[in-house]
């Protein structure tokens, strides 16, 4: 099997860390809030402590104001997106205003070639060089719809073709998903912290791919894997680290575990002095 001679090690647990981030020459990721249901307010809570640049995709302002209906509404004006695109067709009138009142950013873009995702990141894309590296945390779903599903998986690959610097992050209502491209990667601290269950799987929805890996139940080696063929779901983390090599780009998969909300004083706190950990990519 042909592997790019390179390897990328990825720390997808730091996301979720309680405590502050190693200091690294690397900023800390952006979030972008989608339309869909935000479904662990403690996860949530520490995405956005972690991040820094935070972007609603159009609808995704509803559900950020929505999750602060109850007990949590006097802590709304702590959640404070930096700003809110798209064509605007989904944002109700309310929260726009809540927004607009508080200083956000709403801007819309009416091209109905593209998506609210597709407009997000390109939104994103503006606040950053184009030769630096970029870590975009997704808070999304692939959760309802099939062909919604299929069709955030089709945007990431697509978004990640298109910039080689660019690595998202999708945090659905209980998993984290990635793409791994032709390379080795490594995750590390898979078992550790209590961040993740053992379930994982490698789905090479892009396209077929051989792969090989170390630290699973069921490892393989130079194993041939292909939609409608044979796929590796289900499978078990055994390891603290997980290495994967493929020759095409699939889809990791992770399981959450359950998070405790952090104490609501604390989750407002701004993340200007965190730093992300050093990824080599």
């Amino acid at each position: 099997m042909s592997i790019v001679a390179e390897t990328r090690e990825l720390y997808p647990a730091l996301f979720l860390a309680d405590s502050t981030l190693p200091d690294s020459s690397i900023p800390p990721p952006d979030l972008l809030i989608l339309n869909q249901p935000i479904a662990s307010f403690a996860a949530f809570s520490r995405l956005w402590r972690h991040s820094q640049y935070r972007l609603c995709a159009d609808g995704g302002a509803n559900r950020l104001y929505d999750m602060f209906d109850g007990e949590l509404e006097p802590q709304r004006k702590l959640f404070l997106p930096d700003s809110i695109h798209g064509d605007l067709d989904s944002l109700r009138g309310d929260v726009r205003a809540y927004y607009a009142m508080l200083g956000v950013e709403v801007s819309q873009d009416p091209d109905q070639n593209s998506t609210d995702f597709g407009k997000a990141m390109q939104k994103i894309s503006s606040k950053h060089s184009t030769s630096s590296r970029r870590e975009i945390v997704v808070l999304g779903t692939l959760a309802g719809r099939v062909d919604q599903g299929l069709g955030l998986l089709h945007e990431m690959i697509r978004e990640e073709t298109s910039d080689t610097k660019l690595r998202l992050w999708l945090f659905s209502e209980s998993n984290v998903s990635l793409i791994l491209r032709s390379t080795h990667s490594v995750i590390r601290g898979a078992l550790s912290g209590g961040f993740f269950t053992e379930n994982v799987g490698l789905v090479p929805i892009y396209g077929p791919a051989i792969i090989t890996t170390q630290g699973l139940e069921w490892d393989v080696e130079d194993w041939e894997t292909q939609m409608g063929h044979q796929v590796s779901t289900s499978n078990h983390v055994k390891e603290e680290e997980v290495h994967v090599k493929t020759n095409a780009p699939i889809l990791f998969t992770i399981e959450r575990a359950p998070l405790t909300a952090d104490p609501i004083a604390r989750v407002g706190e701004q993340s200007s002095q965190h730093k992300y950990p050093v990824i080599i990519a």
